[in-house]
């Protein structure tokens, strides 16, 4: 099968390409003009320069393929419009374009985020029948583009992805948490919040694994990790994956909401949005954010490719390989 992916040269995009190849199918990777590719490099894929922003430059990029994997979007952005241009727009571009095409792809897989949902109740895990609350533009956004695929479904079988926190290689956001953590510091924030998570190479596989796959066609599949973990859990276990001790620091509530006050003045004046914003505090002050996986181990027989403690394990290493920490 010939599948055309958005986002493959990034973190979670490019493990996805990596887990296509593996299954024989032919790669068609969109790329924007300048782009750097370093996950793409060594791997037999073909590039096609394009933009999401602009549907004439996608149909080249889509002719001839059978399924579209979507996972370019922004996580980050300054405003709730910048948001709304690529994952909503962007996705609303694509999908005309593709319905332009003598022959039309057959299926899209698309990435999501439990922001597009929100938070799930104390004690419980959230399944995907439970209504979109998102609480940030991001979420909004990623809701947004959900019901735009929903709405186009009679004409192109999709499948939506909906991802927690995700790890691994590559990445650069937790890679700022292992360094600290590396130089002997233990943050833990605000109240103990719950989560799920998932390495990259089991939501990689996922994705793959709906690919014209029938079971997945029309569906919302939350994927994640085995278990559940509050922060200074999640931070014990890659204390453990660097073979660190370190010392604990608990950061009061107050003066992450400082932070974020002082990054929201800062937006103006700086290049890349920040990382600490109203935005994600909110997303903090909430106490659980936790998925249920059952839907998706029943209709693509999902099942983590191995534990989060290993996961972590093979992140460090790869860190550590990679001149990172």
């Amino acid at each position: 099968m010939r599948i055309a992916v958005t986002g493959g040269t990034g973190f979670v995009g490019s493990h996805v390409v990596e887990a296509l190849l593996a299954d024989g199918h032919e790669v068609c990777c969109l790329v924007l003009a300048g782009d750097r590719l370093p996950w793409l490099d060594n791997l037999p894929v073909r590039r096609v320069a394009g933009d999401l922003r602009s549907r004439e430059s996608l149909m080249p990029f889509l002719t001839g393929c059978d399924a579209i994997i979507h996972i370019a979007g922004l996580t980050r952005a300054k405003t709730e419009a910048g948001f709304q241009a690529i994952n909503v727009a962007g996705t609303a571009a694509l999908l005309e374009a593709a319905l332009l095409l003598p022959a039309p792809p057959r299926h899209i897989v698309a990435m999501s985020s439990i922001a597009a949902v929100g938070p799930s109740p104390p004690g419980s895990a959230l399944d995907e029948d439970a209504p979109l609350r998102p609480l940030t533009p991001y979420g909004r956004s990623k809701a947004a583009m959900e019901s735009l695929l929903r709405q186009h479904g009679d004409r192109v079988a999709h499948t939506i992805i909906r991802a927690p926190t995700v790890y691994g290689p590559r990445d650069r956001d937790v890679l700022a948490y292992f360094r600290l953590l590396n130089r002997g510091l233990r943050l833990i924030v605000g109240r103990g919040n719950v989560l799920s998570i998932v390495y990259v190479k089991t939501l990689a596989r996922a994705v793959a694994s709906c690919v014209l796959n029938p079971s997945a066609q029309g569906q919302a599949l939350f994927i994640a990790d085995h278990g559940a973990y509050d922060w200074d859990q999640f931070s014990g276990l890659i204390e453990k994956a660097l073979g660190r001790r370190t010392f604990r620091v608990r950061i009061p509530d107050g003066v992450v909401a400082v932070i974020a006050a002082a990054s929201e003045l800062a937006k103006p004046l700086t290049r890349t949005p920040p990382l600490i914003n109203r935005d994600k505090l909110a997303e903090m002050r909430q106490p659980c954010w936790v998925v249920s996986t059952d839907r998706a181990k029943r209709l693509i027989g999902f099942e983590p490719l191995m534990s989060s403690e290993a996961a972590l394990a093979e992140t460090a290493e790869w860190y550590r390989a990679a001149g990172w920490i």
